[in-house]
């Protein structure tokens, strides 16, 4: 399969890096925006080509991989599309009928939302529309769901957004750890486990309200005074607050 990217982000590499690191047998071109970036995957992978402009991508591919900032969208006017290209959207403030107008008919097109994970060949990717091509050909690489409408597009691409924050909670809870003596990578390893078998918990028990996982506790025990503590302290309405503003961000610039 002959893959065309536009914009090298970071998001963009990661895909890469997870298609040639699983030896998908893809071949890549990326567009020049980036240069150091798309210079760096090409300069590892052989299957990487950097093209000297965005049509001699969409020329030289069968997929076409959208990857621009909002602000980068007007030079997608300037290209032609062909009617048998199939062209995937990872722009989080694009939609699709917005990205028709602009590449006109095409075999393909759908929103993908890919995660920085599917580099190491893991992960949820979400896909809107429901197209069976898209997902066979994103399973290798991540875990594939598919949303059923665009707002649901929107609902979890900012649930996303608590990735950095959730990063820096197991980050404070190491710090405590390490504060207390405990060896770095024994209190890395106990906390990714200890959070990764929660995880767990709730995935194995979709009919079952999270609430009722939270209150399986010892009345008086450490679980029931942390949670008293962070719910007193504002601690767990902020990630709700967090997730309003990203809502409210997100509709304002993609115009929904």
């Amino acid at each position: 399969m002959k893959i065309g990217i536009i914009g090298t982000g970071i998001i963009a590499s990661a895909v890469v890096k997870g298609f040639c690191f699983k030896e998908a047998g893809h071949r890549f071109y990326l567009s020049p925006r980036n240069a150091q970036r798309a210079a760096a995957l090409a300069g590892e992978f052989s299957n990487v080509t950097v093209c000297k402009h965005n049509q001699e991508v969409i020329d030289s591919s069968d997929w076409v991989f959208i990857c621009l900032h909002k602000k980068d969208f007007g030079a997608l006017k300037e290209l032609r599309f062909r009617h048998d290209l199939r062209v995937i959207n990872m722009s989080a403030e694009m939609k699709l009928p917005d990205l028709k107008d602009i590449v006109g008919e095409t075999a393909i097109l759908a929103h993908v939302i890919p995660l920085p994970f599917i580099a190491s060949g893991f992960g949820p990717l979400l896909i809107y529309p429901e197209i069976p091509g898209v997902g066979e050909l994103f399973a290798p690489v991540s875990d594939v769901h598919y949303a059923h409408s665009q707002e649901d597009v929107h609902t979890l691409q900012i649930v996303t957004g608590l990735m950095s924050a959730y990063n820096l909670l197991l980050h404070e809870i190491v710090k405590y750890s390490d504060e207390q003596g405990l060896e770095h990578d024994v209190s890395v390893k106990f906390l990714c486990s200890l959070f990764s078998a929660l995880c767990k918990r709730a995935a194995d028990t979709p009919d079952c309200d999270l609430i009722e996982l939270a209150n399986e506790m010892t009345p008086g025990g450490y679980n029931e005074q942390a949670m008293n503590e962070l719910s007193e302290n504002g601690a767990i309405r902020a990630w709700r607050t967090a997730l309003d503003r990203l809502h409210e961000r997100l509709y304002k610039n993609s115009g929904v």
